[in-house]
């Protein structure tokens, strides 16, 4: 729009994360493969997450089939990770996102980036809490100039109990990064 003018999504987004079989990432923690799985976009790492494959439960796009499922219930961060930069900074981020199944606990995540590679992180935006059985999109816009790579960092609050503690399972799907104007 006007007000938060934005360059063309990068190529191969947004990342519907249907390339790679469900199979390829089953388990929510698999150091034999770093947790790492390569979809259309490149490389990206899914830790305490898998590709959640259950039509029902885990579809946020009408046309595809898969999500990434982010574990629930966990002391830890869960992720998912970009393992490679994009050129062109970013203007903005858009991310479609709900919780597992019919009901259940939202959960407390943020979108951070980095300009180093991954070394280090900083958040965009504010917190998100508001995960629900229909799936919801967020954009952040931004104004990054250079190399840029991006994480959603599901935050690791512990074991839900409702309604004092939310940290239910979170689905994402439909990554999109835009590249900035400069």
């Amino acid at each position: 729009d006007v007000m938060n003018a934005s360059g063309a999504t990068y190529a191969n987004f947004p990342e519907d994360f249907e390339l790679a079989p469900a199979s390829q990432k089953s388990s929510y923690d698999m150091p034999a493969t770093d947790n790492n799985v390569t979809f259309r976009s490149g490389s990206w790492k899914l830790y305490q997450a898998i590709i959640g494959a259950d039509r029902v439960n885990d579809k946020l796009n009408p046309t595809g089939a898969q999500a990434i499922r982010m574990q629930k219930d966990l002391s830890v961060s869960a992720y998912l990770q970009m393992n490679f930069d994009l050129p062109k900074g970013a203007s903005k981020v858009t991310v479609a996102y709900a919780f597992y199944g019919a009901s259940g606990p939202a959960s407390t995540w943020k979108l951070e980036y980095s300009q180093d590679g991954g070394a280090s992180w900083t958040q965009i935006g504010s917190d998100v809490t508001d995960a629900a059985v229909k799936a919801t999109s967020i954009t952040f816009n931004m104004d990054i100039k250079g190399p840029v790579r991006f994480r959603i960092n599901k935050l690791g609050l512990g074991v839900s109990n409702i309604p004092n503690l939310l940290n239910g399972f979170l689905n994402i799907d439909d990554f999109a990064v835009y590249q900035n104007l400069d």
